[in-house]
């Protein structure tokens, strides 16, 4: 069956790469969203599930790893984000962050409410040796080798993307080189004339087109002009309207309660409140909620990418996509 890092699995070298890998399906899973679907510097994130990993280890939190599989992607890039920031706190051997500590930019409210002594900054630091060892034995025995063929993708997936974006660079419409003129064209005319007259005849027939096919992105662009500002935010995907709430673990929050208290507090902006999806007897720990337009996620979140609220005295983030 397949499982996440923290299992029992002897770490012998011996074992069929076929197996290993199978048995750490879950584990490659969320490193290939990490890399894949988030883009993110695969060599942090092999750091980052290092630490998931020593996290269920340590009793912290029980199958952290497991659980994020049923996360959107916006909440496992944010939790990196607070995993990179304790990343910070391990391999430092003074406090990397100012003291007292801003709760609304240095902080880890997420990975507080996951785990069940409500981990810190200052509680990395202070244990960073004994936490360094052990992310550093899932590097080696686990990451390196369950991550190896993904990492392996992804960098040469990278590399054909550089490649392609240099070609394009050197080329332009007809395999004309960008830094060079045809001859044909002769000087450029700087006298506001243009230089259609000095266009031997194929060059005016290749003009003549890309004028026309101008002219014609330019009919499109004026038609959607025309469009009214309600119906263009009308048809706005739901995706790029929406804002992500977390929840303290302890501390539930209904979905009344949400709706009540933005409304309340920015007037009818809402189209839609997604729960997470949970057993009757368990606490959502997020919600997905989309608005009406994309500007009530700028007046929502203030501009920034998370902002902290209290509903009813209990604390809840919301997250930019």
């Amino acid at each position: 069956m397949a499982s996440s890092s923290s299992s029992s699995y002897p770490m012998n070298q011996s074992v069929p790469r076929e197996l290993f890998n199978m048995f750490h399906f879950i584990d490659r899973m969320i490193f290939t969203r990490l890399v894949v679907s988030l883009k993110r510097d695969p060599a942090q994130s092999m750091q980052v599930m290092a630490l998931f990993m020593w996290l269920e280890q340590a009793g912290e939190v029980t199958d952290l790893v497991d659980r994020m599989v049923k996360w959107p992607d916006l909440l496992i890039d944010a939790l990196a984000d607070e995993i990179v920031l304790c990343l910070q706190c391990i391999e430092s051997e003074y406090f990397p962050f100012p003291l007292p500590l801003d709760n609304n930019n240095i902080d880890v409210p997420f990975l507080q409410d996951l785990t069940k002594s409500g981990v810190s900054l200052r509680f990395f630091h202070d244990n960073r040796l004994s936490i360094i060892g052990g992310v550093t034995k899932n590097l080696n025995d686990v990451c390196t080798r369950a991550f190896d063929d993904i990492l392996q993708q992804v960098m040469e997936s990278k590399a054909a993307q550089e490649e392609n974006a240099m070609m394009q660079q050197f080329t332009s419409y007809g395999g004309v080189d960008v830094g060079a003129r045809p001859q044909s064209m002769g000087p450029r005319n700087h006298s506001g004339g243009g230089d259609s007259v000095l266009l031997h005849d194929q060059d005016s027939i290749d003009l003549a087109v890309q004028r026309q096919l101008l002219n014609n992105e330019m009919g499109d662009a004026l038609s959607r002009l025309q469009i009214s500002s309600v119906d263009e935010e009308k048809e706005v995907p739901p995706d790029d309207r929406s804002i992500f709430m977390t929840f303290s673990k302890g501390y539930p929050i209904s979905e009344g309660e949400l709706k009540d208290y933005i409304t309340t507090k920015f007037g009818d902006c809402i189209d839609t409140i997604h729960m997470q999806e949970i057993p009757a007897e368990e606490q959502p720990l997020y919600a997905r909620l989309v608005l009406n337009s994309p500007s009530a996620i700028r007046v929502l979140l203030e501009g920034k990418n998370k902002v902290k609220f209290s509903i009813n005295g209990k604390h809840a983030w919301a997250l930019s996509k």
